[in-house]
């Protein structure tokens, strides 16, 4: 006499808490779409990322932009790593204009683009170093003392729409 069970691998269900888990994975990608008319070397800039108690880590996307007529575009994908503290250099090499035609944020379902004076006022401050105009969607750097450090910094409000 045999008896015998049936074993049915439980494949299925793997792959449906792989498939849960890719879902569930949030990612922060940050598009910055715009125009240049000089030369030089932009970044998206992650900093103060909470490593530990200890210790804090900055994450640099960097890119050498050309002048364009058409808008270009540096994406930078910081993984399932946030922090309060997003920037992006617009170079320190050169004084140029920059037409912004967006700033695209997501982190994981939550998305936010901004393309209108109003959203970039909403959700981004510009440093000393740079002159906005909100008509145009252009800023202009300039060098303050002699230095140049054009930034767009993330405002806490973003941060804060991000994570919720």
């Amino acid at each position: 006499l045999f008896s015998g069970c049936k074993n049915e691998p439980k494949t299925d269900i793997v792959v449906e808490e792989a498939i849960n888990e890719e879902a569930d994975k949030k990612e922060l990608i940050v598009e910055f779409a715009f125009k240049t008319n000089k030369e030089d070397e932009f970044k998206i800039m992650l900093n103060n990322i909470e490593v530990d108690d200890l210790q804090k880590m900055n994450i640099n996307v960097v890119e050498t932009v050309p002048p364009s007529a058409q808008p270009d575009k540096i994406i930078a994908n910081f993984g399932e790593r946030i922090s309060n503290n997003l920037l992006i250099n617009l170079g320190n090499s050169e004084v140029k204009s920059v037409e912004i035609s967006a700033i695209d944020v997501r982190y994981g379902e939550v998305f936010i683009s901004s393309q209108t004076a109003e959203d970039l006022d909403k959700y981004f401050a510009f440093n000393k170093f740079i002159d906005w105009d909100p008509a145009s969607l252009t800023v202009s750097t300039k060098r303050v003392d002699g230095k140049l450090f054009p930034v767009i910094s993330a405002r806490r409000r973003l941060i804060n729409a991000l994570q919720n």
